[in-house]
């Protein structure tokens, strides 16, 4: 079998035209006006896989390279030689529209799994994996930058603070997951009725769900709910699933000092992303186990959520505003 091509001497970028013969028995032959080239055998050559279209080099063992676009003749004299023709099967899977749809499916379907599943399973087990300080890094400009551009000072008076203070302090009394757990207040201004719960314990009441609560019973089921987002990591979680490429490297270096990316994203991921409906529900059964736990009523929050729903409908801002819908939420809680 002849194939045409260019011959490279090895030392030089320059080719040279060139025809390569090859035997029966897998003798080779070079004719190259240019160069004098000894011959060999095709089991001593080393073949470049097929790609499309583009040419195969053939490496001589005397470090001349041969180079060809008659990929068919190539893939012939492999499957000639070698009983081997999976370099053509390639080939043809390249050039299959069948299964370059099938791929693109795979490579989709793969994609929705990392973003549904593999992103958040590996969120979870990153943040467990950081130590509680880590938690306290991320949050450390977190409220004063909420502060800044969000929050106002709390027109709470002092006697209302206090109060609400001591129930929180009796919440977290029997709490030994090592959590810095502070209240703050402060004025949500624009966005109304809402709470939040930063990676390293500390948990803000906005005035306005103070005033927005039923009673006391209820401000203690939200401090609950939010108590609960800070055991399971869910801010941290969050914000390493906002930011996928810290996340990847943490994983597979295993450096977790790379955590620190997430703090300058941290204020606006809190603001303006949701909860998913999995957090949400892993909260509210964590609030629900620590009200039993001091005889609190568990429908205390569904009744905040309920009104909070009203809220919402009537086109307020509020905490409602980020969270899922509550029916799951409430039947969940009376269970």
């Amino acid at each position: 079998m002849l194939l045409s091509g260019r011959l490279f001497d090895g030392h030089t970028s320059k080719s040279h035209p060139a025809e390569l013969s090859v035997a029966d028995l897998g003798d080779i032959r070079i004719e190259c006006p240019e160069l004098s080239v000894s011959g060999c055998h095709w089991s001593e050559l080393t073949i470049s896989p097929r790609i499309g279209t583009t040419a195969r080099y053939l490496d001589l063992p005397n470090g001349l390279r041969f180079e060809t676009r008659d990929n068919d003749q190539v893939d012939q004299l492999i499957g000639q030689f070698a009983g081997d023709d999976r370099l053509s099967w390639i080939h043809r899977l390249e050039n299959s529209y069948r299964y370059a749809l099938l791929s693109v499916i795979c490579v989709a379907l793969f994609i929705w799994w990392g973003i549904n599943y593999g992103l958040p399973s590996a969120a979870r087990q990153v943040a467990f994996l950081l130590p509680v300080s880590v938690n306290e890094e991320v949050s450390k400009h977190t409220l004063s930058t909420l502060d800044k551009y969000i929050f106002d000072p709390s027109v709470l008076n002092a006697e209302r603070r206090e109060k609400l203070t001591g129930d929180f302090k009796t919440l977290i009394a029997s709490r030994d997951d090592d959590f810095n757990y502070q209240l703050h207040f402060r004025n949500g201004g624009i966005m109304g009725p809402n709470a939040f719960a930063l990676p390293d314990g500390s948990i803000i009441l906005t005035d306005q769900i103070i005033d927005l609560a039923g009673d006391d019973e209820e401000l203690i089921a939200v401090m609950s709910h939010e108590i609960g987002h800070v055991n399971m990591r869910h801010g941290l979680r969050r914000a390493l699933q906002s930011s996928a490429l810290p996340l990847i490297i943490i994983v597979v270096t295993g450096d977790m000092s790379t955590a620190s990316s997430v703090l300058a994203a941290l204020p606006t991921i809190l603001v303006e992303s949701e909860y998913s409906q999995a957090f949400e529900l892993e909260a509210d059964a964590f609030a629900k186990d620590l009200l039993l736990q001091h005889q609190h009523d568990p429908m205390s929050l569904g009744r905040l959520l309920e009104r909070l729903s009203e809220e919402h409908e009537e086109g307020t801002n509020d905490w409602f505003s980020s969270h899922p819908s509550t029916p799951e939420r409430i039947e969940k809680l009376r269970d």
